[in-house]
């Protein structure tokens, strides 16, 4: 019986911050939305973000930003406001990012530049590359976790996703 009353209250406590998290999104959108192409996209600073409401693997996911006029999310180098407008709003869902280690082994940013981002937002022995998925080969792609950290998962893992683009002239 403890055990039901436990996944209870875990089901609450997330619905909880579900909740809080869809009013702050609907709260950003509803400021935010003009110099954006559609309702769904939410501007910050001179760019336009789209938060995926399905999931894809991270190839399809970089597919379909870049047929959006847009690149699977590139965190600006030392930019500490984007790096919290971007993990608030993921919360408490886990998303792909623009950030890839599989071709060069060196991670570096789907618009092909070096990663500089600062390791710090990396999670506790992040990256790890581990190797014991049912699907050949290690983790080279990186997304956003629910705890607002990087974290390197196998590529043909589906999951939601962020894409960045220019704000509308």
């Amino acid at each position: 019986m403890s055990s039901s009353l436990k996944d209870v209250k875990n089901t609450v406590e997330e619905l909880r911050s579900l909740v809080q998290s869809l009013s702050y999104k609907l709260s950003l959108t509803n400021a935010l939305t003009s110099g954006c192409t559609g309702t769904e996209w939410i501007q910050f600073s001179n760019s336009c973000y789209l938060f995926s409401s399905h999931s894809m693997n991270w190839t399809q996911a970089k597919d379909y930003c870049e047929e959006q006029g847009a690149l699977l999310l590139k965190i600006e180098e030392g930019s500490k406001k984007e790096w919290e407008f971007v993990t608030h709003l993921a919360k408490p869902f886990e998303y792909w990012i623009g950030l890839t280690d599989q071709i060069t082994g060196q991670w570096r940013w789907a618009d092909d530049t070096n990663c500089t981002m600062d390791k710090v937002h990396w999670g506790p022995g992040q990256p790890d590359d581990w190797q014991g998925h049912p699907h050949e080969g290690g983790e080279d792609c990186a997304h956003i976790t629910k705890f607002a950290n990087i974290n390197d998962n196998h590529c043909s893992t589906k999951m939601k996703f962020i894409c960045k683009g220019p704000k509308d002239s």
